[in-house]
């Protein structure tokens, strides 16, 4: 089953939001960026698809453009922080 979260990202020094839907693909997961805002979401049009196996995150298509892998790489590191976050809680939580 497909699993979206809400994550918050900077992106030139503003806040941004973004919903991410995870799928599980055999040795990978593949997180699909839909941006809640319009001119962001337009520039990511057709490269919306980051890549997360054995740890490692990286675009599905390769970049061609800066202000894209900018904006991707902010949305990485945000999803790296969620992630890191969420598997710290539960380790937490799964010793009570």
């Amino acid at each position: 089953m497909d699993k979206i979260i809400s994550l918050e990202f900077k992106y030139h020094s503003r806040m941004y939001y973004a919903l991410i839907r995870t799928k599980e693909d055999r040795d990978m997961r593949l997180h699909s960026i839909t941006i809640m805002n319009g001119d962001l979401e337009r520039l990511l049009y057709g490269n919306h698809v980051i890549v997360e196996k054995e740890g490692c995150f990286q675009s599905a298509l390769p970049v061609m453009n800066k202000q894209i892998g900018d904006l991707k790489q902010s949305i990485i590191n945000a999803l790296c922080r969620h992630l890191q976050a969420t598997r710290r809680y539960r380790a937490n939580n799964s010793q009570l």
